[in-house]
């Protein structure tokens, strides 16, 4: 009876370490597959942290076209308005390069008060003839690159307009300015530059010879 009882309680060791075993090995098993899994999110999203601040330094280093500075500065919300009614957005956004004399919206509020009509009727006027508005926006673009820091370069030259007209460019005591017949546009920011070309800022709007008439 008590080498019955003797191997019956061998038995139920041995059972419980075989059981003891098993969880063990499972156990093991499961913290490895955790570790594992672990592991590979966090290379997964090492990777992907990698790829979006290489996207982000990407989109924030991207050159902008001319149109891009242009859209994005208020004060040039007239000229914006005018190149889109004219058609002229992918023009001006292709690969140039391109130098653009850029009136603001007080310089076409100058022109306006020149002409004796509200900048609202100046808007209606160029917007109602679609060539005349290409005619007058092209007049302010030059194709090629004339930087105004070149000031010996540019004194009494003849830059050919896109519209075909020819602006005649004095610079004098670091002032540059583009004139057209009776028409002229001082340059007050110089050399802006974009991926497609530069931009100078202008105190007025520059008339094509057909407006002057």
């Amino acid at each position: 009876m008590r080498k019955s009882q003797k191997f019956i309680a061998l038995g139920a060791v041995v059972t419980l370490g075989l059981f003891a075993t098993a969880c063990g090995s499972d156990s093991d098993d499961a913290a490895t597959e955790e570790e594992t899994t672990e592991t590979v999110v966090e290379e997964y999203t090492e990777d992907t942290a990698t790829d979006d601040t290489a996207t982000d330094s990407t989109d924030a280093e991207a050159p902008q076209t001319i149109v891009d500075i242009a859209a994005g500065n208020p004060d040039f919300s007239t000229l914006v308005s005018l190149v889109t009614a004219a058609d002229l957005v992918e023009t001006l956004s292709g690969e140039g390069p391109f130098t653009v004399l850029a009136p603001t919206n007080e310089a076409f509020e100058a022109l306006a008060e020149e002409m004796g009509v509200t900048i609202d009727e100046l808007a209606a006027t160029l917007t109602g003839d679609v060539e005349l508005l290409k005619t007058v926006l092209t007049s302010h673009v030059i194709a090629g690159m004339v930087m105004a820091a070149d000031t010996e370069a540019l004194d009494g030259m003849e830059a050919d307009l896109v519209s075909g007209e020819k602006a005649t460019v004095v610079s004098a005591d670091g002032v540059v300015s583009f004139t057209i017949g009776e028409s002229t546009a001082t340059v007050v920011t110089a050399d802006i530059e974009a991926s497609n070309g530069v931009i100078h800022i202008v105190d007025m709007p520059l008339l094509p010879l057909a407006m002057q008439e």
